[in-house]
């Protein structure tokens, strides 16, 4: 494994990321340097026309989990702009989350999102 400026302890073994790690995707990791702006980070998740189900309220749980992780990560190393920039996405995950579990227990479906 390929060390980065951040322990992402948890990654399957063999796993190699090159570079820094900026933000968490849920297939994967952002790499871009964090003098560049990326005018597309997780840009779904404020798109006004993303549609999401209950059906990916696991996959958005665990993308949630992997950016507090980053987060958390990059607060213990002073990496400000990492935690900002993921603290966005993070805020964005949890209203889908609440909005997806709202929902869900409105219509009557009693499932663990947890």
């Amino acid at each position: 494994m390929i060390r980065t400026s951040l322990d992402l302890g948890g990654l399957p073994e063999g796993v190699r990321i090159v570079g820094r790690v900026t933000m968490a995707l849920p297939n994967g990791y952002c790499g871009l340097p964090l003098q560049q702006a990326c005018p597309h980070a997780n840009a779904c998740l404020t798109c006004p026309v993303f549609v999401t189900t209950p059906d990916f309220l696991t996959e958005h749980l665990k993308h949630l989990k992997s950016t507090k992780r980053l987060i958390t990560q990059a607060q213990s190393a002073g990496q400000t702009r990492v935690v900002e920039m993921n603290l966005r996405v993070a805020t964005n995950l949890e209203s889908i989350i609440a909005t997806i579990q709202t929902t869900s227990a409105d219509d009557g479906e009693h499932g663990d999102a947890n």
